[in-house]
């Protein structure tokens, strides 16, 4: 069907009779009575015609279908105001796919079985799919911004739902494909490439698929460049811009800030394919609204991050790990609280394991390694110009530790002895997944809930303590680790279980969020919300910032195909919490180590 402009007036009468006519050609098609949640097409046909312009509407077997423009009266947009999202039938999508591959080429395009289940789900997300049929069609590996735009303006003509994905490496279901199987991957595996580094501006230039260690790796080899990094270091195999999507941290935000603070611009693809760049270089600037912050943090649903520049730090000249372990939790959080608000120390990085996550690294390590105490544990990086500097904050984070019961306290001397006592930290995720088969009863369903809450920093201590009596109290002693990033108030509990315990996890979980919501704090500090943290964010945020959010999907994805369903819900009939309440893991046939 095409729309078009006509030429001459019409009379009010005619105008009424022309409004119903395409009321009956929008019903004949099925579409949904208002167009994209903000109003009626009725009524934005109307006021088009009010403001001289008639559209009318003719049809065609291929035509794609036509919006009339939207109202928008209100600010916010309530879910009860919408209905349900209408996407690609199979027919519509094989033409799509069939004009996406002339865009990419056929061999930049995947149906392979592996891939398509590598993009659907992996073992150690939170929540899996719980339908079989939520999984993409094909896997597209665009190569520059124009192909993903070319991309997406066919995307959006046929409404074709589309996930972007990079690093796969997301624990909240974000790349879960809720609307398939009639949808796209967009992977950014062949968008790798460092396009510059201003060394003496701070700063450097990326595409989407870039690891944050691949960027660290390139300053490194270079005699220009080898004295900056760039600071976020959340997850092993993590791209740039999985990170900015996520607004992903890591275990160095206390001294070099989350992804809000290292992104100096970023270009976007919006979901009709038009192209932005939401600011220049400059490190600050006040010239209109902060679009990159839109964006960081928005997981693929307003617009599809192709390139980044990110802000780089200066490497420390020196560096050295130093460990502390405490008879209790409570002494470590103390012992951190006071280092934090009461020092004038700024550690590169401090970071908590408790006691049954030192047991878990031990467990895991191979013959010969370092085996670790396994008390509550505090990991600091101390770094300097030089040693002197390092020796005297060593000092006092000492004098504090043992003002707060330390039992042992451990320092490196170079960087082979830091790699060695930082990767108990670093290997804290995959060695709960590696324990979780030696501890619950069905050794073939290790499921894992990570879990990242965040409180103020004067909180941690309580929060921490009444979830970890809570678990033990609920049956999951020995069944649950903690490890966080104790320098901004971030705590994960990582609680391994068997798939016919997961309502009863859920519960856990959900007691947790809400005593962190209860002191100030956060469902989510730096994994994203996905889909298992969407029910949380009214009682965080309350339903008018839920509902300004949805509006703004909404005006930037009027089709809402970037990532359904993810961060908010767009369809007052989304049933997905119901089916993930179910936790039918293994019936749906998800993937599993």
């Amino acid at each position: 069907m095409m729309l078009r402009r006509a030429n001459w007036n019409y009379s009010i009468a005619t105008c009424r009779r022309t409004t119903l006519l395409a009321r009956r050609r929008f019903a004949s098609l099925a579409l949904p009575p208002k167009s994209s949640g903000y109003g009626r097409v009725v009524g934005a046909f109307a006021t088009g015609l009010a403001i001289g312009g008639l559209y009318t509407f003719f049809g065609g077997e291929k035509a794609a279908v036509a919006e009339a423009p939207a109202v928008i009266d209100r600010s916010t947009s309530p879910l009860d105001t919408l209905d349900t999202p209408r996407y690609a039938n199979e027919d519509e999508f094989n033409t799509a796919l069939d004009k996406i591959k002339r865009v990419v080429g056929a061999q930049n395009t995947s149906l392979d079985a592996d891939v398509i289940s590598s993009h659907a789900d992996t073992f150690f997300s939170t929540h899996h799919p719980p339908k079989p049929d939520q999984k993409p069609h094909t896997v597209i590996y665009p190569e520059n911004t124009d192909q993903v735009s070319q991309v997406l303006k066919i995307a959006h003509e046929y409404r074709v739902p589309v996930v972007a994905t990079s690093g796969l490496t997301s624990l909240e279901g974000q790349m879960m494909h809720t609307r398939g199987p009639y949808s796209i991957s967009l992977n950014f595996g062949h968008m790798d490439q460092v396009l510059a580094v201003h060394e003496d501006d701070l700063d450097a230039v990326v595409q989407a698929g870039v690891g944050w260690q691949d960027l660290d790796e390139h300053l490194l080899s270079s005699d220009k460049s080898k004295h900056l990094m760039f600071g976020p270091d959340p997850g092993m195999g993590a791209t740039i811009a999985g990170m900015v999507a996520t607004s992903a941290s890591g275990t160095n935000a206390y001294k070099y800030g989350t992804m809000k603070e290292n992104v100096v611009n970023l270009t976007v693809v919006l979901a009709d394919g038009t192209v932005l760049k939401t600011k220049q270089r400059p490190r600050k600037s006040s010239a209109g609204y902060d679009l990159t912050r839109l964006f960081i943090g928005s997981e693929g649903t307003l617009g599809v991050i192709t390139e980044i520049t990110v802000k780089l730090h200066v490497r420390p000249v020196k560096e050295l790990v130093s460990i502390a372990s405490f008879p209790t939790i409570k002494d470590a959080t103390s012992a951190a609280q006071e280092i934090l608000s009461r020092s004038g120390l700024q550690p590169n990085a401090i970071e908590i394991l408790d006691s049954t996550m030192m047991s878990f690294v031990n467990e895991a390590q191979t013959d010969g390694a370092k085996q670790f105490l396994e008390n509550p544990t505090l990991f600091f990086k101390i770094g300097g110009a030089n040693q002197k500097v390092i020796e005297d904050q060593t000092a006092v984070i000492q004098k504090i530790a043992e003002k707060n019961n330390l039992i042992k306290y451990e320092q490196s001397t170079d960087e082979s002895e830091n790699a060695v006592l930082w990767q108990a930290r670093r290997n804290g995720l995959w060695s709960t997944i590696q324990f979780g088969a030696k501890i619950l009863p069905d050794k073939d369903d290790v499921q894992l809930w990570t879990t990242d809450i965040a409180v103020p920093i004067s909180k941690l201590s309580q929060v921490i303590s009444e979830t970890n009596d809570d678990l033990n109290n609920s049956g999951y002693f020995k069944k649950f680790a903690v490890m966080g990033h104790i320098g901004d108030g971030n705590c994960h509990f990582l609680i391994l279980y068997n798939t016919p315990d997961y309502r009863k996890t859920q519960e856990i979980v959900d007691r947790m969020v809400e005593r962190a919501i209860g002191h100030g704090g956060t469902c989510t500090g730096e994994h994203g919300v996905g889909v298992g943290k969407r029910k949380y964010l009214v009682k965080e945020l309350g339903t008018t910032s839920v509902d300004l959010m949805r509006h703004i999907k909404l005006l930037l994805d009027p089709r809402r195909i970037l990532n359904p369903d993810k961060i908010i819900k767009i369809d007052p009939n989304d049933d997905l919490d119901r089916l993930l309440d179910h936790g039918l893991v293994k019936e749906a046939g998800c993937c599993h180590e």
